[in-house]
């Protein structure tokens, strides 16, 4: 082999290794973080944070150089200029700078002797541009934790948990705070029917997986650019440079090739239910009911409800759980679970006494139905089932009798 073809080989080799370098560098924004204030307080939100970022996977962080940041913190307290500064030194995109201001531990009670902590904690943060010195986010954040006293949980015990649990607070607003700010947008580069999008961002960018986007398309008035943001995707699959998108809702427009994705933190892989309807158990019970719900886009439905009802002399109230499987089809869902539920009963017309036992019992109800969907945050419930019960405590008339519902069901 002579020489120039090993210099041909060595160029080439070259070239193959810069493109995989370049398409696999990490882009994703630097952070360093910085707290101060009181002093255990300010170590544990600044470990805290740190933990949350770096489990996130949406940024990178370095370590702090000591000398350099007080330097900044006399810049910031307006103690010296900076113009002699430079913040580049710092290798990092933007400082996070945390300030616990104040913190406070309450003992609270009630009228009927229950105990409880809150812990407030009151913190301040900065965001600031490293390359152009710009703050570009200043807020004020009120974290309150709370946890009660019980036979389990000594009055030391509830308030270390209500501080843990303020801190949290705090350090999920701080990245909420962020997530915001630095939103995630890419291309889409491909499309699997209805289902998945693949687009052009991945772990190098911040992506990771669990992370919510939305559709985003961009429209021309009088030479403004508006974006219009709709559907709803999550991500499922992960790479260096690029991601897999699974469409839970589509959006309102269509998906052309003006269409991209952007991250949206304020949506959930979940939708909310709220469902009102009037029951019958036969022949003569009538009953108003509530169920809170939620489903995961898979078929599937869980929550809890309330139901009660008020006959002349008798008042009846259940509560329980609600676990449906939903298949979708154009007209709606299927509604296919059972009830779940413990029932009390009082009758106006017997005189209870101080040794009354609680009329109490426990039911489960198989139940078959449709949902009806006009529009998509709207539905139209009818099911029916059969209901059987047991007395667990004192003379609760077990009914075991056909049960149907009927009601609205609004999604959100």
């Amino acid at each position: 082999m002579n020489n120039k073809k090993i210099l041909l080989i060595l160029l080439m080799f070259s070239l193959f290794i810069s493109i995989f370098a370049v398409n696999n560098k990490d882009s994703r924004k630097t952070l360093l973080i910085y707290s101060r204030g009181y002093s255990f307080l300010s170590t544990k939100v600044e470990h805290k944070l740190k933990e949350a970022l770096i489990n996130q996977g949406k940024y990178r962080l370095v370590e702090r150089d000591i000398n350099v940041m007080n330097e900044i913190e006399r810049i910031l307290h307006g103690l010296t200029s900076k113009d002699n500064f430079n913040l580049n030194q710092l290798a990092a995109d933007y400082i996070v700078y945390i300030e616990v201001i104040d913190a406070e531990s309450y003992r609270k009670t009630d009228e009927y002797d229950n105990i409880w902590y809150e812990y407030h904690i009151e913190g301040a943060y900065r965001l600031i541009d490293i390359e152009t010195s710009q703050i570009l986010e200043i807020k004020t954040i009120d974290a309150v934790g709370t946890h009660y006293v019980s036979q389990y949980v000594s009055e030391y015990e509830a308030k270390e948990m209500a501080r843990e649990e303020a801190i949290s607070s705090l350090v999920n607003t701080l990245v909420y705070r962020m997530n915001k700010l630095f939103l995630i947008s890419g291309k889409i580069i491909g499309i699997e029917g209805n289902l998945r999008v693949l687009v052009n961002i991945g772990r190098n960018n911040g992506v990771y997986k669990g992370m919510m986007f939305s559709f985003a398309k961009n429209y021309e008035i009088n030479g403004d650019v508006y974006r219009k943001t709709s559907g709803k995707l999550v991500t499922k699959e992960v790479s260096s440079n690029s991601a897999i998108l699974e469409i839970l809702e589509e959006p309102e427009f269509a998906l052309d090739n003006t269409v991209s994705v952007i991250e949206n933190p304020d949506i959930s892989p979940f939708r909310a239910h709220f469902s009102l309807s009037m029951t019958t158990k036969l022949p003569d019970i009538y009953s108003l009911r509530m169920d809170f719900l939620i489903d995961n886009y898979k078929n599937f439905t869980y929550g809890v409800f309330v139901e009660f009802s008020d006959d002349i002399n008798t008042f009846y109230t259940s509560t329980g759980l609600n676990i449906r499987y939903t298949p979708e089809y154009t007209f709606g869902n299927l509604n296919l679970g059972a009830d779940l539920y413990i029932s009390s009963y009082y009758n106006t017309e017997i005189d209870y006494n101080e040794d009354y036992i609680a009329d109490v019992g426990i039911g489960i109800t198989p139940i078959i139905g449709l949902e009806l969907k006009p529009h998509k945050n709207f539905g139209i419930i009818i099911e029916s089932g059969y209901t059987f019960e047991s007395s667990i405590g004192g003379n609760y008339p077990a009914n075991n009798a056909p049960y149907i519902k009927a009601g609205i069901d609004l999604i959100f």
